[in-house]
């Protein structure tokens, strides 16, 4: 399996050799990302930067 960088965390990793769509983040940080993605619905307006 190659050896890639994590884009949040910077650290290595092994992502899958015949993935459909190539890896950008380690385990933690994709489950951190998919976490973070449910909750979306609840940002405001007044949050978000212009």
């Amino acid at each position: 399996m190659p050896i890639k960088i994590c884009k949040d965390c910077g650290k290595e990793f092994e992502a899958p050799k015949n993935s459909r769509y190539p890896r950008k983040y380690c385990d933690k940080c994709s489950k951190q990302r998919k976490k973070d993605y449910e909750k979306i619905y609840m940002i405001t307006a007044d949050e978000c930067e212009e």
